[in-house]
Formats: C-alpha cells, sequence, structure tokens
C-alpha cells in the first residue's frame, strides 16, 4: 500500500512509553483497521485500543473498518465463542468495572459494515481485498467534505497558492492559533493534490515528534518514507550525496505539521532547492516566525469561524445534521458563544455535552467558564509553553486583567502599562509582535489587542494551578479565590492584578487595608453597583490605595466624592470611573506624567475638572453624561498630546472656545443641548461632532482645519455653512440631516463621499453633486426642488451607490429626468461590474448580506409612478415571464430591477423595506424559489409613489444560476411588509420591470450615450 501512511506498534522504540504512542496514532489516522481474531478479546491492550479508536469515531468522525479473521461478526457480537468467554472471565478479575464496557463496545464493532476472511480462498486475497477497501475509502475522505464546514472554500484558497509559479519549488504556510484546524486543512489539501506528485509525505506533529525522536532519527523517517525505502543518514547537517540526487528528480508534495522551531524545516529537509522542479512544501504553524524565517512564498491565515458556521459545525457533531434543533436552539448559541468560533473547542463540547441532557448544559457551560476543557488547555497551552518567562507574564496580564475585563486596550498603553521601571517601552512592543506572530493576542486595524476567550480560559487554569503549587496567587479574579485570601488575611505583595466585585462579596468582611499590603499591585479593576448600601460606602471611603506601582484603576459606579489622598497616581497610565459619584478627582496640580487616559463617562454628579497641566501624555479624555459638567479647564487646550475629548450629553455646557489651537483630532459635543458658543480650532481635527446643539454657524476659520474627515451636524440649530466649505478637502462624510434651520448647502469639498441631508425641510437646493459622492440621502426634504447633478458623459466616469429622494415630492421636472438618468447609468455600470456565471449558484457567498446589503447593491429612489421605459420587461400585474431561449448563451449574466412603491406606513425594525422575488417554472407556480432583497428607507412613512431602481448582487447571482436549466423564468415581486404598515385594501403586488444585463449589453448602452452626447453638443 504504496503512499499509504500506517502505524505498527512494532516501530515503537524500546522503552518508549507504549500506550501514549498508541493513542497518539489513533487520534492522527483517518482510517482504523481492526483485525479481530479468536484471541482477540484476550488481550486488555486490544481492547483498550479498541476503545480509544470508537472514541475518535465519535469525536472525529474517524473510519473503522473492521476485519473477521476466521471467525464470524456474531462471535464478536455476542462474545459467545469460548475463547470470548474465558478472556472475559479472566478480565473480570482485574478489570471488573470496564469488562461491560468493552462487550459494549466489541458489539458495536460487529454492527459496522466489514470484511470477512470466509469469503476469501486465500489469504493473500483477502489482503488484496482489504488494500482496495483502504485506498477507495481513502480516496472518497476528500470528497465527502459535509462534516468539515467551510473547508471547501479554504481548500481552493490554498489549492490557488500552490499553483501559482508552477515551476517553481515553493514553501507555502497555514498560519493561526491552537485549534483553529489548520491540520485538518493540510490533510485535506494533501489528499486531494498527492497524486499528482512524485513522492509525498504528511509528517503529523512535527514538535511532538522532533521532541521524541531527535532530529537525525526524524530525518532519515522523512527521506525514508520519500523515496520508499529506508534510508541512513550520519551527519545532522547534510545529506548524502546520493539521496540529493535522488530528490532533485522528484517532484514533492510535503507536509510538514505543527513546526514551532524555525531552524527544523532546514535540519529535516536540508535546502529546499534540493527538490525537483514544481515541488510543494506545506508547514502548518502557530508562529509566524516559522514563515518568516524560512522565507515562506505565501501565508494561509486561517481565523475563527463566523456564527453560522459555528452553528453548523456544532450542529453536526451533536445532532448529526446542519439544521438547528429547535428545543436546543437557545443552549447551542450558547455553546457556540463560548466556543467564539474555533472548531476544537466546538467538537470537544460538542462530544461532552451529547453525553449530558439539555437539562445538565448551563451547569456545564458555567464549570467550562471557571475550568477549560483538558484537550483544548492542553493543545492551546503548547503556544504558552514556547513563550520565555517574561513573555509569560506579560500573555497572563493581558489575558487576566484586559481579556477578561474585555477591556481595550492600545498597543501604545500597553507599552507602558506592561514595562518595567526604566524599562523602554520598545521592549513590550517586542513581546507583543511575538504574540501576534503566535496567534496568541489580535490587533485591530487602530491596534487595540485583543485575545480569544478560550486562551484567557486557559491563561486562568494556568495560573490556578501555579497558586495551587506555590500557596499564594498572582492574580485575583475568581470570587471563591477572593474570599479565600481574605478569610485567611493571606493578602500578599505578590499580587499583580485583581478583579473585585464589591456587590458579590457584601457578605465577607473586607477590611479597609486590603490594598495597602498588595505593594506590587499594578491593575485594579473594582465593579460596584448604583445603590451602594452604608456599610459599603464607609468601606469605600475608608480603602487606603498605597500601592505606589498602580497603573491601571477601574471603579464602575465608583461612590466616592474624590478619590483618596493616599491614592498613588505617579504610575497610573489609566483611569476609568464610569458612572460613579465622582464630583472632583483632587485638588491642586498633580504628578500625571505617565497618565494616558481618563474615562470618567456617566459621571453624573462631575461638577469640575482639575488643573492637568501636568498630564503631559494624556491622549483620550472621555466625560460622556457628566451632565453637571458647566466647563472645561483650560490646561485641557494645552495638552499638546490630547487627540480625542468626547462631550457627548453634557448638557450643561454652554460655551466652549479656546485661544490656542489644540492638538485634537476627535471632539464630540453631540447632546450638548444647551451649547451655543464653539470656537475650538486644531490643525489636527478630523472628526467633529455638534449634532443637537444650539450652535447656528461655524468659526469664520473654520477652513483651517484643512484635515477634516467627517463633519457631523444632524439636529443642530445651524442655519449656514460657511461660503469657504469647499476648501474642507479631506472632507470625506457631511451629516447635516434634521437641521431644519438650513436653507442652502454651498459648493461641496471635492472628495466627499457620503452627504446626509434627510430632513432638511427648509432646504430649497442641493449644489452640483460631485462625482466623488457614493451616497446621497435627501429622505423627507419636502422643500426641496432643484438637484444639479452630473451630465451624462461624467456620471460615466464616477459610481454612486446609494441616492434616495423619498418624501421630496417638490422636485422639479428637470431634476427628476436628471435623476433618472444618473440612476440609469450607475446601475449599468454597477451590473456589468458584478455579472454572475449562468448556473454557478453563488448565493452563499453572500452570508452577509443581512447586516450588509448596501455593500452589494446600487440604489436610485425618486418620486414616481412609472416603470423606466428602458427596462426590457415590464408589467402592472403580478409577474413578468422573461424569455431567454433564443438569444445567445452569456458567459456573465445579471439583473436588473425597478420597483413602483406605493404609500406605506412603516418600514421594519432595521428601516428597510423587504422585496421578495419569486420565480417559478414558466406559466406554472410549481418548482417555486425565492430571495430576498432589502431597501433602505429610514422615514417614517412613504407618502406617495416612488421609483426605485436597483442591482443587488445576490439576487442577480441567485437569477443567473437559474438560467441555464430554466430559460424561461416566471418572476414575481412582493413586499414584506406587515398589514398593519399598508392603507387598507392595499394589493401587496408590486408594478415593477426587469431587464437582463450582458456585457454586449452595456457596451452597446455605452455607444448610445456617447452619440447622445455627440448630438446634443453638435446642436
Amino acid at each position: 500500500m504504496k503512499r499509504i501512511y500506517a502505524f505498527v506498534d512494532n516501530k515503537l522504540e524500546k522503552g518508549e512509553k507504549i500506550w501514549k504512542s498508541l493513542v497518539e496514532a489513533i487520534e492522527g489516522s483517518l482510517i482504523s483497521l481492526i483485525i479481530f481474531s479468536q484471541g482477540y478479546a484476550s488481550s486488555h491492550w486490544c481492547l483498550e485500543e479498541l476503545e480509544k479508536i470508537h472514541e475518535c469515531k465519535e469525536k472525529y468522525g474517524q473510519i473503522i473498518i473492521p476485519v473477521f479473521y476466521h471467525l464470524e461478526p456474531t462471535h464478536v457480537r455476542y462474545q459467545s465463542s469460548d475463547a470470548f468467554e474465558k478472556a472475559f472471565a479472566k478480565h473480570g478479575k482485574k478489570y471488573e468495572s470496564k469488562v461491560q464496557q468493552w462487550r459494549d463496545i466489541l458489539k458495536k464493532s460487529a454492527d459496522l459494515s466489514g470484511i470477512e476472511s470466509s469469503n476469501f480462498k486465500t489469504d493473500a486475497e483477502l489482503v488484496k481485498k482489504i488494500t482496495n477497501v483502504v485506498q477507495m475509502r481513502l480516496h472518497k475522505t476528500h470528497v465527502n467534505l459535509k462534516r468539515l464546514v467551510g473547508i471547501g472554500k479554504k481548500i481552493a484558497d490554498v489549492e490557488l497558492l500552490i499553483r501559482k509559479e508552477p515551476e517553481d519549488i515553493r514553501l507555502i504556510g497555514l498560519w493561526g492559533m491552537g485549534g483553529i484546524g489548520k491540520t485538518i486543512l493540510a490533510e485535506q489539501v494533501f489528499i486531494k493534490l498527492r497524486s499528482g506528485y512524485g513522492g509525498c509525505l504528511f509528517l503529523a506533529n512535527e514538535r511532538e515528534q522532533s521532541r521524541k525522536h531527535g532530529m537525525l532519527s526524524l530525518k532519515e523517517k522523512v527521506f525514508s518514507e520519500l523515496l520508499g525505502n529506508g534510508v541512513k543518514i550520519d551527519t545532522p547537517n547534510s545529506l548524502p550525496d546520493d539521496i540529493v540526487r535522488r530528490i532533485g528528480r522528484m517532484k514533492v508534495l510535503i507536509v510538514l505539521d505543527d513546526v514551532n522551531d524555525s531552524n527544523h524545516l532546514e535540519k529535516l529537509l536540508g535546502p529546499l532547492g534540493n527538490f525537483g522542479s514544481g515541488s510543494r512544501i506545506i508547514v502548518t504553524t502557530r508562529d509566524m516566525q516559522v514563515l518568516k524565517a524560512n522565507k515562506a512564498d505565501e501565508v494561509y491565515p486561517l481565523r475563527e469561524f463566523s456564527l453560522n458556521q459555528a452553528l453548523e459545525l456544532f450542529n453536526l457533531n451533536f445532532f448529526n445534521q446542519c439544521d438547528d434543533q429547535r428545543e436546543y436552539d437557545n443552549l447551542s448559541k450558547r455553546v457556540v458563544n463560548y466556543a467564539k468560533g474555533i472548531p476544537l473547542v466546538l467538537n470537544e463540547l460538542a462530544y461532552l455535552l451529547r453525553a449530558r441532557n439539555k437539562e445538565e448544559w448551563g451547569s456545564e457551560l458555567d464549570k467550562l467558564e471557571k475550568i477549560p476543557l483538558p484537550e483544548v488547555y492542553d493543545r492551546m497551552k503548547l503556544s504558552y509553553d514556547d513563550l520565555d518567562p517574561k513573555e509569560q507574564q506579560i500573555f497572563l496580564d493581558l489575558a487576566f486583567f484586559f481579556g477578561r475585563s474585555h477591556t481595550e486596550i492600545k498597543v501604545d498603553y500597553l507599552k507602558s502599562l506592561l514595562k518595567k521601571d526604566g524599562e523602554s517601552g520598545d521592549s513590550v512592543f517586542i513581546v507583543l509582535e511575538r504574540m501576534k506572530d503566535k496567534a496568541l493576542i489580535t490587533s485591530s486595524k487602530d491596534n487595540f489587542i485583543s485575545m480569544h476567550d478560550s486562551l484567557q480560559v486557559m491563561a486562568q487554569e494556568i495560573v490556578r494551578r501555579k497558586s495551587s503549587n506555590t500557596g499564594s496567587h498572582s492574580r485575583l479574579w475568581d470570587l471563591d479565590d477572593i474570599h479565600g485570601e481574605m478569610k485567611n488575611d493571606k493578602v500578599t505583595e505578590a499580587i499583580r492584578s485583581i478583579q473585585i466585585n464589591l456587590p458579590k462579596i457584601k457578605e465577607q468582611k473586607l477590611t479597609h487595608h486590603i490594598f495597602a499590603k498588595m505593594s506590587s499591585l499594578k491593575f485594579l479593576k473594582i465593579s460596584g453597583e448604583d445603590n451602594y448600601g452604608n456599610d459599603q460606602l464607609i468601606l469605600a471611603e475608608e480603602l487606603q490605595f498605597s500601592a505606589s506601582e498602580l497603573r491601571f484603576l477601574c471603579w464602575d459606579h465608583c461612590p466616592l466624592k474624590s478619590l483618596p489622598k493616599s491614592f498613588s497616581k505617579e504610575k497610573l497610565v489609566m483611569l476609568k470611573l464610569l458612572r460613579s459619584k465622582i464630583e472632583k478627582l483632587w485638588d491642586g496640580v498633580q504628578n500625571l506624567v505617565n497618565l494616558k487616559e481618563i474615562n470618567l463617562s456617566g459621571s453624573e454628579k462631575l461638577k469640575e475638572l482639575p488643573d492637568l497641566s501636568k498630564a503631559t501624555n494624556l491622549e483620550v479624555l472621555l466625560l460622556r453624561g457628566c451632565s453637571m459638567l458647566t466647563s472645561v479647564h483650560p490646561s485641557v487646550f494645552s495638552l499638546i498630546k490630547l487627540e480625542k475629548l468626547d462631550l457627548y450629553g453634557c448638557g450643561s455646557l454652554t460655551i466652549l472656545s479656546s485661544h490656542s489651537i489644540c492638538s485634537l483630532s476627535y471632539l464630540n459635543l453631540e447632546r450638548c443641548v444647551n451649547l451655543r458658543e464653539f470656537s475650538v480650532m486644531s490643525m489636527n481635527m478630523k472628526d467633529l461632532r455638534l449634532g443637537w446643539t444650539k450652535v447656528k454657524e461655524l468659526p469664520s476659520s473654520f477652513e483651517q482645519q484643512s484635515k477634516l474627515k467627517l463633519l457631523h451636524l444632524k439636529g443642530s440649530a445651524i442655519e449656514r455653512l460657511p461660503s469657504s466649505f469647499n476648501n474642507l478637502t479631506q472632507l470625506l462624510h457631511l451629516e447635516v440631516s434634521n437641521c431644519s434651520n438650513l436653507q442652502t448647502i454651498p459648493e461641496l469639498p471635492p472628495l466627499l463621499k457620503t452627504l446626509n441631508a434627510q430632513s432638511c425641510t427648509s432646504l430649497l437646493t442641493l449644489p452640483e453633486i460631485s462625482l466623488s459622492i457614493k451616497t446621497l440621502s435627501a429622505i423627507d426634504c419636502k422643500s426641496l426642488e432643484t438637484v444639479f447633478l452630473s451630465s451624462a458623459v461624467e456620471q460615466l466616469k464616477k459610481n454612486r451607490r446609494q441616492v434616495r429622494f423619498w418624501n421630496c415630492l417638490n422636485l422639479n421636472k428637470d431634476s427628476l429626468v436628471a435623476i433618472a438618468l444618473n440612476a440609469q447609468i450607475d446601475v449599468m455600470k454597477f451590473a456589468n461590474q458584478h455579472l454572475s456565471p449562468p448556473s454557478q449558484d453563488l448565493v452563499q457567498n453572500y452570508d452577509d448580506y443581512d447586516a450588509n446589503h448596501r455593500s452589494y447593491q446600487v440604489v436610485y429612489v425618486y418620486p414616481g409612478s412609472n416603470v423606466p421605459e428602458w427596462l426590457e420587461y415590464k408589467t402592472t400585474n403580478a409577474y413578468i415571464i422573461i424569455d431567454l431561449s433564443s438569444g445567445p448563451p452569456f458567459p456573465f449574466l445579471g439583473f436588473i430591477f425597478s420597483f413602483v412603491i406605493g404609500e406605506y406606513l412603516h418600514t421594519d425594525t432595521k428601516g428597510r423595506l423587504e422585496v421578495s422575488i419569486t420565480i417559478s417554472d414558466d406559466e406554472s407556480e410549481g418548482n417555486q424559489d425565492s430571495v430576498r432583497m432589502y431597501i433602505d428607507f429610514e422615514g417614517r412613512k412613504i407618502e406617495s409613489d416612488h421609483v426605485c431602481v436597483v442591482y443587488d448582487q445576490r439576487c442577480s447571482s441567485f437569477l443567473s444560476s437559474k438560467v441555464k436549466n430554466q430559460t424561461r423564468l416566471k418572476i414575481k415581486v412582493t413586499m414584506g411588509v406587515p398589514d398593519y404598515a399598508l392603507p387598507q385594501g392595499y394589493n401587496r403586488g408590486v408594478r415593477f420591470g426587469v431587464s437582463p444585463i450582458s456585457t454586449s449589453a452595456y457596451e452597446s448602452f455605452i455607444q448610445q450615450m456617447k452619440l447622445r452626447n455627440s448630438i446634443s453638443q453638435f446642436h
């Protein structure tokens, strides 16, 4: 059975732990071949192996092929022969508790379809049959991928990487955290592609094998399997010349699984250039450095499953089908939420919970919040073990404090929070980069660090086990551990971080000097509640904060009016007192040189800010909902590193001004409902929000904010925009909706992408809409008469995506004609760019459509009662029949729709209309199929007929996939609106039109537009 890699226990080295090796071999196999003979049951090893094999069948879908050698399946099923009776009589003396379990497993094995030796004349024929069956089953493993959710696309993605530069020798990396599915993906790619290579090798668990066998022994094994015969290699750093010559003539496919050492690749394989042209080496690893150091040609990162994929995988493993079981629906979603898209966790949970009834699920999941599944813990801890002691310390700080409290921390903050005294923050940055490479943490585009929940639970277990051995905790988060420390007064200097929930420990006597003993305390999070009892209030007021190392303090619902004088601030990096009773932080000017963020949001009693002039590194000041704050201390605007100031909902502010140009890039004054005067200027301002204020005009020098990208004036009292408004050359988004006093909008900036003027009820005209604008909303602009849109030729140069004039019933005829022509051009252009190949159903590619349908559409809406004439098929009835049988076959096809939407009272809860498009066979109602399409409408009521012209990628893909087998389609359109939203007697049927569009149809349209323009210029 060449190229089928088999495990035989006589290959085990002397002194090796046999059972551990057997378990690893069974778990790493795709197929287990069980040879049942008369003496099989006499070996307790065989029975233990059999039990493990069935466990792998249940957990991983491993294939079992029983072979009944000189006995019948009934002998195994009923264990009725003398040999079986004697075997179990012997086992009963030593393994009494397991005998019945082994009998059940034998019965289960006998029920499987297998091979009986009695059907063959000779053993040679039997062996041949076994070989054929194994080969057939192995071949099928890559064909039947139903249980491997989402793997088809991943295999295709990796294949694309493998097929690049076909003559080169290429190294492909599969990278991701433990349990994410790297090995199973590599296996399936290997199985699918190996027939195209002269030499093949799949080396499972290289990390463990190299540790157990040593590199030289493993190297011999690698080349023995590649070359098909035993080889001897005497030198660890080179290969014999004859091996180099032989592999140089071979095109090989090699998979090295779970490599954690950058040097192992060359130590095992030698220079990759030794292999023949077209060779491919695939490496799975958790450590990006392995791939970087070996200059991988391509890296394929594996990510967590989406919610839908995770549910499908769990249901397949638990229910043996992908559909939700309704009675378990909420519990299944809780499981999926716990697993956070990690296949290993989902599989282990399915296996665990399969043996539990529904009532036991909750308690099992509660346990797992504290103690992880053993298999998950062991697999994930491998990455932690690869870190050095300093890196492990930082990892545990991240996992325990920042992770479990779901706190978002910027990398820049972490450099200050985690560095040692006298150490550069760059050393922390290097550690963070290493942890990113090892898939232990991830960072967002904004440089915020996050960690997967499973890794956080693993970290908790590491600390729990370590504290059990040492008798002292370095981090406290569990209520029982906190009680134990307090009860026995065991609080020590070793504690680096603590999370404490005051309401939950109110029955426990908490001494006011508890924190005073924690001299090494760096990170403190206290959770409170809005209404403190008297005892808790007294306790909070008397707490002693003498921890000079404190760098992070977060106290939700802090009951204090100000922070204690004993509170050490010198090393503080972040101060978060959300929903507190604080009236002022402290008196006087404090040394706050390390402070980067203050967050007092929801502190409704806050009346004043202190002098922050010595907080020279402060970057973020969040004061959302501080409703009694009447002013901002002038020192704030002199802070040269302050980037973000959030004053949302500070309703007592009336003036915000600064005589100097500050460093702010983000300023939020939304819902400062009494703010009348505003004159803060910043050359770095990118995001300014003045919505729902009483500000009537912007400063005359407003154009100096040349970096501004977003201006939000929604619901404000603004009456006019500066005449030099178009000088804001970086402005991308302008929000002036609900500005009822705004009558005109000046010339728009050249790069503006979004203009929202909804409910500007005094607005009479819109200026020329620049070609840069992608989204234009003028819903409920009831006074709007004139819109200046681009000419047809100009519009051919750009694409607009969303243009909506709902309830703009005063628009003049010229404006409506211009809007309709722009609609035709934009929809045709977008359609031509997103045509679908007929017969390929690509609807599954839009699994995020419900949340992100706008990204798959071009939509124009304007007042009108007639479907545009240019659409090929139109109807006032309930349906249209389109016939594509007479035309040539189209390599790519799309479908443009137009609907006339009448009066409605409401949309759905997400502010959109649902259009249902149903197709069936020609005139019949049989074989119906349908797809939904969403049209956004944020208003309260549609007051008259409107024309909607739309190209929707998902809908078009759905229809295109039906064309090959149904060239005549009956299309029916209905509105998915509840009855209460419709006027009495309203017909749900929709007047609509549809146009199939192909590349040739689009090119013909473009020629017509150019010809029309030439004629108009001539006249």
